[in-house]
């Protein structure tokens, strides 16, 4: 978790959640295999715990009912690193030591990835009750393959 309060009053955080990749399918099928992990089903408005919360059918803002395959595309790096940059940058300047930080760890989450899928924007339709909580600036979620490290990661870029 990268928590942009640490340079001020700012409620904006990168989450990152790391999976193993435990079979040999191919890279798309790991799509389905994060949305179905009980993890996956994240208000991202509360902390996690040690063990996944019971189901309450929500991701970030969205039902957890209408986030599918479809729900992502496929994009570049150099596209998911241009859309973090510039979430970070919207409430202007941010302390350079931080910048640095954050921008590793973004480095290093991509620097092997066989695939980055990117959670479109759902619409109102798929918003659940009480989203006016998460999102206020964007909520951007990427789902980065690394079939050299076996992982998939989650990275959720938004605000609370």
């Amino acid at each position: 978790m990268i928590n942009f309060r640490e340079v001020g009053a700012d409620f904006r955080w990168i989450d990152i959640k790391v999976f193993d990749i435990t079979s040999s399918g191919p890279v798309k099928d790991a799509v389905p295999a994060v949305i179905a992990n009980p993890w996956y089903d994240d208000d991202f408005a509360s902390p996690s715990g040690t063990l996944p919360d019971p189901s309450r059918g929500v991701h970030g803002p969205y039902s957890l009912q209408h986030i599918g395959v479809a729900s992502f595309e496929r994009v570049h790096a150099r596209t998911m690193l241009e859309i973090v940059n510039t979430w970070a940058a919207l409430l202007g300047e941010l302390p350079e030591t931080f910048v640095r930080r954050y921008q590793g760890v973004l480095a290093r989450t991509v620097a092997d990835s066989a695939a980055i899928y990117r959670l479109l924007d759902l619409g109102e339709a798929a918003r659940h009750q009480w989203d006016a909580h998460i999102g206020q600036y964007g909520f951007h979620e990427f789902v980065i393959v690394s079939t050299k490290s076996k992982t998939v990661t989650v990275l959720v870029a938004s605000d609370d």
